[in-house]
């Protein structure tokens, strides 16, 4: 089981699990409500709030305590005694009651709800809570019975209550003194006598709780973190069933290839000149009066740079060789973007170039 509850994340494959749990693992158990969590803090943290709450409102609770029985008795001798009189009564005290105290239980639970969303964040999920087979079958609840975590819970428990109990004795013994003093005091002495001894106690008692409940969620989140690892064939599956099969994936890749590829090829009769380097890369230029710059429509090496030479050869298209300009086109520019300002002088020249020659041939 995990710490949140439920099944382990993975079943054992018989390798040794060594990498960190993927964030897609972290989700998938996350959406099974198996996350980090220790219960000790939630119960340090209400049991704190509900002692601070009371003490806060002590006064306020005593005093209406006070007046609802006092109300209770005098409005008792008052009435008639009948059964509707008396449920009436009682009603009315129960109501009186809640409305006194339902804002201390209002603080406790929003104390409990906050304390556990600071641990695990904000979190729905009904999966938890589904029918599962393996929680009636009687074997596995035997399993699960004397499980190593029903081992560590029940030593974790036991540690809880030795150290609790062995605080709450110490402060007992340390005030023993005082307590036998007090024999012969009066009622108001021996009352705030005890008012503040079991202040003291429990506040000694919530501190050694506190250090427990840090301690627990520490391991928790240990716990938690190495259930979560994972073989590094569940990594390789992860990855298969997320991104699909490596050879298909590949086969895609080389389809895509492909298909720009042939559409970068149906440009290259729209070049005004294709630049050479000579055989190893072609750089193939569209210009048209109104264009800011010339367009890179394609480019290539060594096969790809011979198809572009005989397509542009085909369709009439200039083809002129220029080394450096080649590789700078090359390095420079991708398919489909302007060449920079820093290569028009030289781009301007092949063009200039490219034109005389057309206009010898009409002429």
């Amino acid at each position: 089981m995990l710490p949140g509850g439920g099944s382990e994340v993975a079943e054992d494959t018989g390798q040794e699990r060594t990498e960190q749990a993927t964030q897609r693992r972290r989700e998938e158990t996350r959406k099974r409500g198996q996350v980090a969590r220790s219960t000790e803090i939630n119960s340090a943290v209400i049991l704190f709030s509900s002692f601070v709450v009371l003490l806060i409102f002590r006064e306020h609770l005593l005093g209406g305590f006070r007046e609802i029985i006092t109300g209770y008795f005098s409005g008792s001798a008052a009435i008639e005694l009948t059964p509707d009189s008396v449920a009436n009564l009682l009603m009315s005290v129960m109501y009186r009651y809640f409305m006194l105290i339902w804002p201390v239980f209002a603080v406790i639970a929003a104390t409990g709800v906050a304390v556990n969303i600071l641990q695990v964040g904000l979190m729905a999920t009904s999966e938890p809570l589904a029918p599962k087979l393996d929680k009636i079958n009687p074997f596995s609840g035997m399993k699960r019975l004397f499980s190593r975590r029903s081992l560590e819970t029940l030593l974790r428990d036991i540690l809880k209550i030795v150290v609790v109990g062995w605080i709450g004795y110490s402060a007992v013994k340390g005030m023993m003194g005082e307590i036998l003093s007090m024999t012969g005091s009066s009622a108001p002495q021996i009352i705030a006598f005890t008012g503040k001894s079991v202040f003291s106690i429990a506040m000694k008692i919530l501190m050694g709780y506190a250090v427990l409940a840090i301690l627990d969620y520490a391991f928790q989140r240990w716990d938690y973190e190495n259930s979560m690892m994972m073989t590094r064939q569940e990594i390789r599956e992860e990855l298969k069933q997320s991104e699909g099969d490596p050879l298909l994936r590949a086969r895609v890749r080389s389809v895509q290839r492909e298909m720009a590829r042939r559409r970068m090829m149906e440009q290259v009769p729209e070049a005004a000149v294709v630049i050479t380097n000579p055989t190893e890369i072609a750089v193939a230029l569209k210009y048209e009066a109104g264009m800011p710059a010339p367009i890179v429509v394609a480019k290539g090496r060594k096969f790809i740079a011979e198809k572009i030479r005989n397509i542009a050869s085909e369709h009439g298209i200039p083809i002129v060789e220029n080394v450096s300009l080649a590789q700078a086109l090359y390095k420079a520019v991708e398919i489909g973007r302007h060449i920079p300002e820093d290569l028009f002088t030289a781009v301007a020249e092949v063009l200039a170039y490219v034109y005389q020659l057309k206009d010898k041939r009409i002429g």
